[in-house]
């Protein structure tokens, strides 16, 4: 359902702009602005933004860790210049 609220690259019909577009997401600095951009932290994020930022407009997913994981790694594959490594 992340195409609900995220324009994502490579998923077809992902144009939603309810939440932010999730290109260049390895290039990104924060989760949220909250957190380090860290696969541990976005794969929590993922699975319990509500935990980790009340209040937020991610809703908890209920995303299991095995498919967290791997939305994640696929999310860090989205980068600017796809064969510098990531910072982290």
């Amino acid at each position: 359902g992340c195409q609900s609220c995220h324009t994502i690259p490579g998923v077809t019909r992902a144009d939603a702009t309810v939440g932010p577009p999730l290109n260049d997401w390895a290039d990104r600095a924060t989760i949220a602005g909250l957190y380090s951009n860290t696969p541990e932290n976005l794969i929590g994020w993922i699975q319990n933004p509500q935990e980790m930022a009340p209040g937020s407009i991610m809703p908890d997913t209920g995303v299991p860790e095995p498919v967290a994981r791997d939305m994640s790694a696929y999310l860090y594959t989205l980068r600017t210049n796809p064969l510098r490594a990531p910072w982290w």
